[in-house]
């Protein structure tokens, strides 16, 4: 497996905080890293871009006029539905029979995790299968909760795939705590970046370094790029 000596040390520090600058703009550290990366590893690097394109097709389904940086498809070819991979084709086309879900959105989610935990592990990419398995079940608990303050049921909301068998029991009563939306969004995006150091592993000059730094970057960027005009039901 190929180690990263000269990449890793082109990337700049993660900010001290949330919502500090990014040293270097998250678009120019992608590209750094697209640039650097091994031909066998680009698929695992593309795959964690597509979660801000995941992202920007639910923005836009949804009429909101926020589109974050750092994807793979501009934002004419998301409005136009051109150039989107061919797991998430059927879902918006609307060629999938027999399933209802509650919130339409949620299929695009369950196709990108789909599409993404299979290929870390035909990778052999230790820590994209650690970490996705975790934020899918990250995703499920918090969907549960937010499904019941509603009084619907949470099967309805949540993605169907393999999600670990990990205990949020501690991690929802923290949720449920908080009463602030931009204070519990911050904190579910510390607990995050926790679960990535721990998943990254020991040894700084690898892929699943690389891919840690890059998902590190990407919730720094989002933070970077929150700002008061935005209203808090449509912070994610």
């Amino acid at each position: 497996m190929a180690q990263y000596y000269f990449l890793t040390s082109c990337l700049p520090p993660v900010p001290a905080a949330l919502g500090e600058k990014l040293v270097m703009p998250f678009s120019e550290m992608c590209q750094l890293i697209l640039r650097n990366i091994e031909p066998e590893d680009k698929p695992l690097v593309t795959c964690c871009l597509l979660w801000t394109d995941m992202a920007n097709i639910e923005f836009i389904l949804r009429g909101w006029d926020i589109f974050l940086s750092g994807g793979i498809m501009s934002r004419e070819d998301i409005e136009a539905r051109k150039n989107f991979p061919s797991f998430i084709k059927n879902v918006l086309e609307d060629k999938e029979e027999g399933v209802h879900r509650g919130y339409k959105q949620d299929m695009i989610w369950e196709s990108y995790y789909n599409y993404s935990y299979s290929l870390a592990e035909s990778s052999g990419c230790r820590f994209l299968v650690d970490y996705f398995s975790w934020e899918i079940g990250l995703r499920n608990a918090l969907a549960g909760i937010r499904a019941s303050a509603m009084a619907k049921e949470p099967e309805d909301y949540q993605i169907v795939f393999r999600s670990g068998a990990y205990d949020f029991s501690a991690f929802l009563s923290q949720v449920r705590s908080i009463h602030d939306p931009l204070k519990t969004e911050r904190f579910i995006d510390e607990e995050r970046l926790k679960r990535i150091f721990h998943c990254e592993g020991s040894d700084p000059f690898s892929r699943d370094a690389i891919l840690g730094a890059l998902e590190k970057a990407r919730i720094y960027n989002r933070w970077e790029q929150m700002n008061t005009s935005y209203e808090l039901t449509k912070i994610i």
